[in-house]
């Protein structure tokens, strides 16, 4: 079964960043694998925040058959997302189209980068309640350093 990390905050938290940190790398080129702690995993940074759902679902879909073609179907992705609500840009139905047999081990970023902002961990786990296949983590450091950590030990925590 596919497992699928996603780091999860709204415009501007850092997503990108933090997949950065955990990967250690300033890029994430399609067709090439990241690795951590010993897993190869195919790495979409951008979020549907950035892209809009089409736009995501599509690039996600280009990621993987690059990703396919080079190195075989992937185990592990890592995504940068956002819980959005909106209809045309459902992040619930983005998981039900890309990921819909997939273990999803969602991560989020309580606090924006700058920490003026909060996101509220109930409102988003009460959106993915129906989704049975999400699990939901939350990522309560304020600071970089912090966020990376927690986030590096829920990675190495799921995989197996």
């Amino acid at each position: 079964m596919q497992k699928v990390f996603l780091i999860t905050g709204f415009n501007n938290w850092g997503k990108t960043t933090l997949l950065k940190d955990i990967f250690g790398t300033g890029a994430f080129r399609k067709g090439v694998a990241e690795t951590f702690a010993g897993y190869s995993f195919l790495v979409m940074p951008q979020s549907n925040d950035d892209l809009g759902k089409l736009r995501y679902e599509r690039e996600y879909r280009e990621r993987l058959r690059l990703y396919a073609t080079a190195l075989g179907t992937p185990k592990y992705i890592a995504a940068a997302f956002c819980p959005t609500k909106e209809r045309r840009n459902s992040s619930a139905a983005i998981i039900r189209g890309l990921f819909p047999k997939a273990r999803i081990e969602m991560l989020l970023l309580e606090y924006k980068w700058c920490n003026q902002a909060k996101l509220l961990p109930s409102e988003v786990t009460s959106t993915y309640a129906t989704e049975r296949n999400v699990s939901i983590h939350v990522l309560s450091s304020r600071t970089r350093p912090g966020k990376e950590a927690a986030a590096k030990s829920i990675f190495r925590s799921c995989l197996p």
